[in-house]
């Protein structure tokens, strides 16, 4: 290939990459989150993208960790945030962050860098190590969220578990689970499904013993869902965080 033609599919390639984020920033509203603490909400992606800032939470799904802060860079961006707890949304300028976890020490225990783009939304989950009680993982992830047609629910699920079992997210009378295998510190991207509602289970891959659950819960059209396992052996516990993703209105 010649350099021109080259240079052509990495313009090519940005120009694709700055499209869809301007699309998402057209289209995605304002996003109102509910978790077990309570009650979040962003600005509409565009207005938060003329504010040159993201939009960032932090789930805490570190055992070891009764209360978590994130660092970004030199200072604090999330203090105290519970375990098994999601904190608020908080804009943070959009540049590029190295993420961390610090131990009373002031060590990194645990550190992610990432290009932070205004108008994006990410969560940043604080999850544990399998090398060592000092040590821990942070995944941060482009949410990606936009409106969800109202026919479907968006759902994704994240093993936080420090173990060698991959696991599947089920609804008990569903022939097929709706991931299937997922491992350590992976998150199942997202998937859309028909509304449904019942009791939620996590199983080992292929096994039949119920790792974790959640009675009566109700995946709703138009709204996106993600689900978090956390614990360790023989206490294991199912997080959700829903998100209604408003339509921007222009």
């Amino acid at each position: 290939m010649t350099n021109s033609g080259k240079l052509w599919m990495v313009v090519a390639g940005g120009m694709l990459l700055t499209t869809a984020a301007c699309k998402e920033s057209r289209d995605t509203g304002a996003v109102t989150t509910k978790t077990a603490q309570g009650t979040s909400t962003t600005p509409a992606a565009e207005t938060a993208e003329k504010r040159d800032v993201a939009m960032v939470r932090v789930i805490n799904a570190s055992p070891s960790d009764k209360d978590l802060t994130i660092w970004a860079g030199d200072s604090i961006a999330f203090a105290n945030v519970g375990y098994k707890q999601t904190s608020d949304w908080q804009q943070i300028r959009d540049d590029r962050f190295n993420f961390q976890i610090k131990s009373a020490a002031g060590e990194a225990m645990a550190q992610n860098r990432e290009n932070l783009h205004g108008g994006s939304h990410y969560t940043i989950v604080a999850l544990p190590d399998m090398g060592g009680a000092d040590k821990r993982n942070l995944r941060v992830l482009d949410d990606d969220l936009k409106p969800v047609p109202a026919d479907k629910a968006r759902v994704r699920f994240i093993n936080g578990v420090a173990s060698d079992t991959d696991v599947d997210l089920a609804l008990v009378g569903r022939k097929d689970p709706l991931f299937d295998g997922v491992n350590f510190k992976t998150e199942a991207g997202w998937d859309e499904i028909d509304p449904i509602s019942g009791n939620l289970v996590v199983r080992p891959d292929n096994g039949s013993n119920v790792l974790a659950h959640m009675n009566n819960v109700k995946l709703e059209g138009g709204k996106t869902y993600t689900f978090v396992l956390t614990g360790r052996a023989g206490k294991y516990d199912l997080l959700k965080i829903e998100d209604d993703v408003a339509q921007n209105m222009r």
